[in-house]
């Protein structure tokens, strides 16, 4: 077991999914030794049940590698992490199947208007064939009363197999998506152009942040957007706001979305300064997990979200006929 790093409770945070081996000593000078998977909740699921350590008090630790080709760590944090993503932008209407997670919103969101595996695929042995074709005749039944289209999302690499038949059917990727997390328990300086205005943080979206976000909504819109109790962020100079951003929070997640700023003031560091305050806030609430979703196209907000500590957790794609 290797000596524990200067920064052991950040380095442990990134290891989320996998097994380690974790040595942690008691107030009293006493050591006890726990094997199991770290969950997002800081907490190791081990054979006797989930155990809660202080990470403070962790003197060693290891990662325990699983057999070759099972692969079962980084799925397990998809799947994680996707459940979460549901509760964190929650649709208005949602159907369970044995395999899939139909969502619908009256259009708000692709995430909240697609439907998602919810079956590991190492469970199913249906995702092919009749049991395929059944599955899209319900999606399409459930999306059809809620007139929508039938769309999927399919986590990559994970259901890499799945695309394929997909694909092979002639549905065609929408829209390619990078999950990116950011797994830390620190703050970060806010010091990106403050003089230029002030965040205004409210736990509903008035007027002008609707305006200033540029998204018709609906009622069903709205309901989405204030799932997972969020907190509005404004950017205001001069009695305007001039950008937005959302943070919600469920389970051990907070989310980051809807970064947004007038193109008239582009390029003078407010997407920074909003990030920077949405990651503090999340902080305050107690959630250094953070997750969020950009195009893997959009160069600049991966960049952006890099310098603030955000990686590259797996793809998101989305499928249509049209």
């Amino acid at each position: 077991m290797g000596a524990l790093p200067e920064q052991a409770a950040n380095d442990l945070l990134l290891h989320v999914g996998e097994r380690l081996s974790v040595r942690v000593q008691s107030e009293q000078g006493h050591t006890d030794d726990l094997v199991g998977i770290l969950l997002p909740t800081g907490q190791l699921e081990t054979k006797a049940g989930v155990r809660t350590f202080d990470p403070e008090h962790v003197v060693a630790w290891r990662i325990v590698k699983p057999p070759r080709g099972t692969g079962v760590p980084m799925s397990q944090r998809i799947l994680d992490i996707e459940s979460a993503s549901s509760e964190l932008w929650a649709p208005t209407h949602q159907e369970r199947t044995p395999r899939w997670h139909l969502r619908a919103a009256g259009g708000y969101t692709r995430r909240a208007n697609s439907m998602i595996p919810i079956a590991p695929p190492w469970e199913s042995k249906s995702w092919s064939g009749s049991s395929l074709d059944a599955d899209l005749a319900e999606a399409d039944r459930f999306y059809q009363a809620h007139d929508l289209p039938t769309i999927i999302t399919l986590p990559m690499p994970l259901y890499e197999e799945l695309a394929a038949i997909l694909i092979a059917r002639e549905w065609k990727l929408v829209l390619d998506i990078s999950v990116m997390v950011r797994i830390d328990r620190n703050s970060v300086d806010e010091s990106a152009n403050a003089h230029l205005g002030q965040i205004e943080i409210s736990t509903t979206p008035d007027a002008s942040w609707m305006v200033a976000h540029g998204r018709a909504l609906g009622n069903e819109g709205h309901s989405v957007l204030t799932s997972g109790t969020p907190r509005f962020l404004s950017y205001v100079i001069d009695g305007e706001v001039v950008g937005t951003a959302r943070v919600g929070f469920a389970r051990q997640w907070s989310a980051l979305g809807a970064v947004r700023v007038n193109p008239k003031h582009r390029r003078k560091g407010i997407a920074r300064a909003l990030v920077e305050r949405a990651i503090n806030v999340a902080q305050d609430q107690g959630f250094p997990f953070m997750l969020l979703q950009v195009d893997c196209d959009n160069d600049a907000a991966i960049t952006l979200y890099k310098s603030l500590g955000f990686t590259h957790h797996h793809r998101n794609i989305y499928l249509s006929r049209d």
